[in-house]
């Protein structure tokens, strides 16, 4: 990424050395004022589906066969602004292994919550095993079990009410949506097209590009309280899939011809110019109650 900044934006040497230099904390310290300006809260709009729980087990935690790559928790997250009322979109939000893909939808129609996580499953460059959602209706439906059983993907769900049980996709939904496209109301296929246009250069941006930490593991003390370890190095999921030993050599080789094919800086630039237009389509309504992100 350094090399990518350099050559792009023409750096002198001395800017060069103080980029390599700086450790994340100075920078989240230099951005404070910044980041809190823009600090919104959203509002809950899951409703609880009521249809199909008894067939659709319950999943508290992964399995150690299910520590793999490919089985994925998925989230739904409203651009509803300040009021949950008539048609607005949403994001689809699949993490699993570090890997993230966000996907526009026009509402929480079965039908584009089936087909999207169809088409992230066609387009992904290693297979998708299985999908773990909360209890709203837009999960739990025909549609979506009848395309997981066809498909042999292994569906689960969450217990009710226990954000917990899918604690990686809910960091997504405010790590990396909210601060992408804020809490403004989209809505219409106008605002979908741009809302897609942002996630097909996010997407690539996240998942070859932007390292992360990866919890891999808690030890309790002797105070009962619980310490979280860490990986030593921040690694991007593209590199976490190249060390895996469950992905095979021909899926390592197209992770390879992909990641060939990305600039980081025209993809931000792409995206920047994209979150652009799909801000203009819509105005940030005042008075945003307080609440959860959902």
């Amino acid at each position: 990424m350094i090399a990518f900044l350099v050559f792009e934006f023409n750096l002198s040497k001395e800017l060069t050395a103080l980029l390599k230099s700086v450790s994340p904390a100075t920078i989240d310290r230099k951005l404070k004022n910044e980041k809190a300006r823009y600090r919104l809260k959203g509002i809950r709009t899951t409703k609880p589906g009521s249809l199909l729980k008894s067939q659709i087990p319950i999943r508290v935690c992964f399995d150690r066969d299910e520590k793999r790559p490919g089985f994925f928790e998925v989230d739904t997250v409203s651009h509803c602004g300040a009021r949950a009322s008539g048609q607005f979109l949403q994001t689809l939000t699949d993490a699993g292994s570090g890997w993230t893909e966000v996907c526009a939808l026009l509402n929480n129609a079965h039908r584009w919550v089936k087909e999207q996580i169809a088409q992230t499953k066609a387009n992904m460059p290693f297979p998708m095993l299985g999908i773990d959602g909360d209890n709203g209706g837009e999960f739990i439906n025909h549609q979506l079990l009848d395309w997981c059983i066809q498909n042999n993907v292994k569906f689960t769900r969450t217990r009710p009410y226990r954000k917990n049980d899918n604690c990686f996709v809910e960091q997504k939904n405010g790590d990396v949506v909210r601060k992408t496209v804020g809490y403004a109301r989209f809505e219409g296929q106008d605002a979908l097209n741009a809302l897609a246009d942002v996630y097909r250069f996010l997407n690539p941006l996240l998942n070859y590009w932007y390292p992360t930490f990866r919890l891999i593991a808690k030890e309790k003390l002797s105070s009962g309280r619980y310490k979280k370890i860490y990986e030593k190095e921040a690694k991007t999921p593209y590199q976490r899939l190249l060390e895996s030993a469950y992905i095979s050599e021909e899926c390592k080789a197209e992770l390879h011809r992909r990641a060939a094919s990305l600039n980081p800086v025209t993809l931000k630039r792409s995206m920047d110019k994209a979150r652009d237009r799909l801000l203009k389509l819509s105005v940030i309504e005042s008075n945003i109650p307080s609440g959860k992100v959902s």
